[in-house]
Protein backbone atom coordinates (compact mmCIF):
# COMPACT_ATOMS: atom_id res chain seq x y z
CA UNK A 1 0.00 0.00 0.00
CA UNK A 2 2.90 2.62 0.39
CA UNK A 3 4.00 1.68 -2.48
CA UNK A 4 1.26 2.51 -4.31
CA UNK A 5 0.81 5.67 -2.38
CA UNK A 6 4.00 6.78 -3.78
CA UNK A 7 4.03 5.84 -7.26
CA UNK A 8 -0.05 8.05 -6.93
CA UNK A 9 2.54 10.84 -5.31
CA UNK A 10 5.28 10.38 -8.42
CA UNK A 11 2.71 10.38 -11.44
CA UNK A 12 0.89 13.40 -9.69
CA UNK A 13 4.16 15.72 -9.38
CA UNK A 14 5.05 14.24 -12.99
CA UNK A 15 1.69 15.18 -14.52
CA UNK A 16 1.64 18.49 -12.79
CA UNK A 17 5.32 19.45 -14.70
CA UNK A 18 3.85 18.29 -18.04
CA UNK A 19 1.26 20.73 -17.51
CA UNK A 20 3.72 23.65 -16.60
CA UNK A 21 6.35 22.57 -19.46
CA UNK A 22 3.79 22.06 -22.32
CA UNK A 23 2.02 25.72 -21.73
CA UNK A 24 5.76 27.06 -22.34
CA UNK A 25 7.08 24.75 -24.68
CA UNK A 26 6.00 23.78 -28.44
CA UNK A 27 5.37 20.49 -29.34
CA UNK A 28 6.59 17.34 -28.66
CA UNK A 29 9.44 18.15 -26.39
CA UNK A 30 8.08 15.61 -23.50
CA UNK A 31 7.87 11.90 -22.95
CA UNK A 32 6.08 10.30 -20.02
CA UNK A 33 5.90 6.65 -19.82
CA UNK A 34 4.77 4.18 -17.61
CA UNK A 35 6.14 0.52 -17.75
CA UNK A 36 5.19 -2.83 -15.88
CA UNK A 37 7.21 -6.06 -16.55
CA UNK A 38 9.76 -8.33 -15.23
CA UNK A 39 13.07 -7.51 -13.77
CA UNK A 40 15.41 -11.07 -13.96
CA UNK A 41 17.59 -10.39 -11.22
CA UNK A 42 21.30 -10.54 -11.70
CA UNK A 43 22.52 -11.90 -8.44
CA UNK A 44 22.52 -15.87 -8.52
CA UNK A 45 22.27 -15.36 -4.21
CA UNK A 46 19.15 -13.10 -4.85
CA UNK A 47 17.37 -15.77 -7.19
CA UNK A 48 17.99 -18.45 -4.80
CA UNK A 49 16.35 -16.58 -1.88
CA UNK A 50 13.71 -13.89 -3.60
CA UNK A 51 12.91 -15.77 -7.04
CA UNK A 52 13.82 -15.43 -10.65
CA UNK A 53 11.85 -12.46 -11.41
CA UNK A 54 10.23 -10.25 -9.87
CA UNK A 55 7.02 -7.85 -11.69
CA UNK A 56 7.06 -4.14 -11.08
CA UNK A 57 6.09 -0.84 -12.73
CA UNK A 58 8.52 1.84 -13.93
CA UNK A 59 8.32 5.67 -14.71
CA UNK A 60 10.75 7.13 -17.20
CA UNK A 61 10.31 10.91 -17.84
CA UNK A 62 12.39 12.85 -20.96
CA UNK A 63 13.06 16.10 -21.94
CA UNK A 64 14.02 16.56 -25.79
CA UNK A 65 17.20 18.38 -25.62
CA UNK A 66 17.65 18.79 -30.48
CA UNK A 67 15.88 16.99 -32.73
CA UNK A 68 15.55 12.91 -31.43
CA UNK A 69 17.64 13.11 -28.09
CA UNK A 70 16.51 13.42 -25.12
CA UNK A 71 17.74 13.59 -21.39
CA UNK A 72 15.82 11.11 -19.65
CA UNK A 73 15.38 10.18 -15.55
CA UNK A 74 13.95 6.57 -14.55
CA UNK A 75 12.71 5.39 -11.09
CA UNK A 76 11.79 1.80 -10.25
CA UNK A 77 11.28 -0.08 -6.75
CA UNK A 78 11.56 -3.41 -6.02
CA UNK A 79 10.37 -5.13 -2.64
CA UNK A 80 10.62 -9.02 -1.98
CA UNK A 81 10.27 -11.09 0.91
CA UNK A 82 12.02 -15.14 0.91
CA UNK A 83 13.50 -17.52 2.52
CA UNK A 84 17.07 -18.08 3.26
CA UNK A 85 17.71 -21.39 0.82
CA UNK A 86 19.90 -23.40 4.12
CA UNK A 87 18.30 -22.22 7.38
CA UNK A 88 15.10 -21.53 5.90
CA UNK A 89 14.95 -18.22 8.15
CA UNK A 90 12.67 -15.15 6.75
CA UNK A 91 14.58 -12.71 4.70
CA UNK A 92 13.24 -9.20 2.94
CA UNK A 93 14.79 -7.49 0.59
CA UNK A 94 14.35 -3.87 -1.33
CA UNK A 95 16.20 -1.91 -4.36
CA UNK A 96 15.22 1.51 -5.60
CA UNK A 97 16.44 2.78 -9.13
CA UNK A 98 17.04 5.87 -9.90
CA UNK A 99 18.94 7.16 -12.91
CA UNK A 100 19.37 9.36 -15.71
CA UNK A 101 20.84 9.65 -19.23
CA UNK A 102 20.32 10.04 -22.84
CA UNK A 103 18.09 8.27 -25.58
CA UNK A 104 17.73 8.93 -28.97
CA UNK A 105 14.22 8.47 -29.79
CA UNK A 106 12.97 8.88 -33.23
CA UNK A 107 10.05 7.51 -35.68
CA UNK A 108 10.02 5.13 -38.30
CA UNK A 109 7.47 5.69 -40.70
CA UNK A 110 4.26 7.47 -39.54
CA UNK A 111 3.44 4.90 -36.61
CA UNK A 112 6.44 3.48 -35.64
CA UNK A 113 8.97 4.86 -32.48
CA UNK A 114 12.60 3.37 -31.27
CA UNK A 115 13.80 4.11 -28.30
CA UNK A 116 17.85 3.38 -27.43
CA UNK A 117 18.87 4.75 -24.37
CA UNK A 118 21.97 4.76 -21.80
CA UNK A 119 22.98 6.12 -18.34
CA UNK A 120 23.95 6.26 -14.90
CA UNK A 121 21.93 4.94 -12.33
CA UNK A 122 21.50 4.99 -7.96
CA UNK A 123 21.56 1.73 -6.72
CA UNK A 124 19.89 1.87 -2.62
CA UNK A 125 19.09 -1.00 -1.29
CA UNK A 126 18.45 -2.93 2.33
CA UNK A 127 18.59 -6.84 2.85
CA UNK A 128 17.33 -8.05 6.36
CA UNK A 129 18.02 -11.74 6.93
CA UNK A 130 18.64 -13.80 9.66
CA UNK A 131 19.04 -10.46 12.59
CA UNK A 132 21.85 -9.01 10.08
CA UNK A 133 20.72 -5.92 8.11
CA UNK A 134 22.90 -4.57 4.91
CA UNK A 135 21.97 -1.30 3.23
CA UNK A 136 23.83 0.90 1.29
CA UNK A 137 23.86 2.87 -2.40
CA UNK A 138 26.06 2.14 -5.18
CA UNK A 139 26.14 3.75 -8.68
CA UNK A 140 26.32 1.52 -11.37
CA UNK A 141 25.04 1.39 -15.29
CA UNK A 142 21.87 1.09 -17.18
CA UNK A 143 20.75 0.52 -21.07
CA UNK A 144 17.11 0.45 -21.98
CA UNK A 145 15.84 -0.12 -25.99
CA UNK A 146 12.32 -0.05 -27.32
CA UNK A 147 9.84 -0.43 -30.37
CA UNK A 148 6.71 1.35 -30.28
CA UNK A 149 3.65 1.74 -31.88
CA UNK A 150 2.33 5.67 -31.90
CA UNK A 151 -0.44 7.05 -32.60
CA UNK A 152 -0.65 10.99 -32.24
CA UNK A 153 0.47 11.60 -28.66
CA UNK A 154 0.49 8.06 -27.48
CA UNK A 155 2.62 5.31 -27.65
CA UNK A 156 2.27 1.66 -26.87
CA UNK A 157 4.97 -0.85 -26.57
CA UNK A 158 7.87 -3.08 -25.67
CA UNK A 159 10.54 -2.24 -23.32
CA UNK A 160 13.87 -3.96 -22.53
CA UNK A 161 16.86 -2.82 -20.12
CA UNK A 162 20.01 -3.66 -18.18
CA UNK A 163 20.30 -2.08 -14.81
CA UNK A 164 23.93 -2.68 -13.41
CA UNK A 165 25.56 -1.88 -9.96
CA UNK A 166 27.68 -4.11 -7.49
CA UNK A 167 28.86 -4.27 -3.94
CA UNK A 168 30.90 -5.90 -1.44
CA UNK A 169 29.85 -7.31 2.35
CA UNK A 170 32.22 -9.20 4.29
CA UNK A 171 34.17 -10.21 0.99
CA UNK A 172 30.97 -11.14 -1.00
CA UNK A 173 30.68 -9.52 -4.07
CA UNK A 174 26.39 -8.86 -5.18
CA UNK A 175 25.11 -7.32 -8.00
CA UNK A 176 22.24 -5.42 -8.11
CA UNK A 177 19.36 -5.03 -10.71
CA UNK A 178 19.30 -7.42 -13.86
CA UNK A 179 17.21 -7.30 -17.00
CA UNK A 180 14.32 -5.88 -17.51
CA UNK A 181 11.19 -6.37 -20.08
CA UNK A 182 7.97 -4.68 -20.00
CA UNK A 183 5.28 -2.95 -21.89
CA UNK A 184 4.77 0.28 -22.28
CA UNK A 185 2.48 3.10 -22.35
CA UNK A 186 3.57 6.82 -22.86
CA UNK A 187 2.71 10.10 -23.83
CA UNK A 188 4.19 12.81 -25.96
CA UNK A 189 4.01 16.24 -25.13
Amino acid sequence: MRNAKAWAKIILVSLGAIAIFSNSMAGERIMLSISYGYLFPADSGYRDIYGKSAMLPEFNLGFRIVSDLYVYGSYFSLSRNGVTPELQEPASSRQTFIGGGVAYFPSLGKHLKVYAGAGVVSANYKEEAMGVTVKGNKLGTMADVGIYFRERYIFIGLHGGYYAASDTYEGNNFKLGGARAAVVLGFIF
